[in-house]
Formats: C-alpha cells, structure tokens, sequence
C-alpha cells in the first residue's frame, strides 16, 4: 500500500467514526444493539411525564396538546409561561398570572379538527383570556390557544406555545 492510499485508509476509519449525537447515550454501553433502533439510530425515549412522539403526532387534538408547554413569548405580568394539559383540563402559570381551564373538542372546521378552551384566571389581569380556541400542530410539537375576548371587539390575545 502506498502512503497515499494509506492516508486515505486512514481519514476513511476516522470520518467513519465522527457525526456521532453530541455524546448523548455515552456511557451505555459498547453493544451495537443497545438502545438502537431499526434505522440504528439510538431510540428516544419519551421525556418524564410527556406523551410518547407518536401519540404527540397522533390521537385526537386533545390528546396532541397532553403535556407541558413553554410560551415562546416574552414574559411579563399578564403573561403564561407555562403551560399544562392533561385529561382536557389546563393549567397555566406566570410571573403573577394563574389560570385554570377545560378543553373541549367541537366539531371540525374547513376540515381541521378544533377544541374550545375556557380559562378562569387569577392573580393579575388576564388580558383578554377566557374563552378561546386551541390549535395544535399535526406533529404535536407546537400549540397555540386564540382567545375570543371581549363581546363586540376585535378578538383577544393569541398564546403560542413549544414542548416543555
């Protein structure tokens, strides 16, 4: 073999071991199979207290919008922060805003599927909130709720929501 080719042998076995996850999953073993899935990629398991990803992309709208959600807004006093959904019931917290609420599926519009959602809040003003709309991404990793406001206005606030 000419040292040429050896070079090329060699930066081969290198780049063939790069491109790993980021050092995720070290320290697990050194078993091709562990934790690997078909495509032998490393298997993601859900995070504590999440839906697992494929009842994030599937299941009905309100059983997309289970778990815990961060606004992506800026935070302030009438803001929510947070975000959680379980069993079509919410909870949502901000620096001095609490709101509790219910979600309840309607029947679709212009062929996508939308729930109500009715929030009562506390402890600050709720800027407009109370009853509104849910809308959550088809692969459940976005929702936002459309609040209806006030009678003969313009509408409410939007809250938009990621993953927690």
């Amino acid at each position: 073999m000419t040292a040429v080719s050896s070079a090329t042998a060699a930066a081969v076995v290198l780049v063939g071991g790069c491109g790993g996850d980021g050092g995720a999953g070290a320290g697990a073993g050194s078993g091709a199979s562990a934790g690997a899935s078909a495509s032998g990629k490393p298997a993601e398991a859900p995070a504590k207290g999440a839906p697992a990803k494929d009842a994030q992309a599937k299941g009905t709208l309100v059983e997309r919008a289970a778990g815990s959600w961060k606004s992506i807004g800026t935070p302030g006093d009438d803001t929510l922060d947070t975000l959680t959904v379980t069993g079509g019931k919410l909870t949502a917290k901000g620096a001095k805003l609490s709101c509790t609420g219910t979600i309840a599926p309607e029947p679709e519009k212009d062929g996508k599927e939308t729930a109500s959602v009715t929030l009562t809040c506390e402890g600050g003003k709720d800027g407009g909130r109370g009853p509104g709309h849910l809308q959550v991404k088809p692969d459940g990793s976005a929702l936002y709720i459309d609040y209806d406001g006030p009678k003969g206005g313009w509408g409410g606030p939007t809250d938009s929501y990621r993953r927690g």
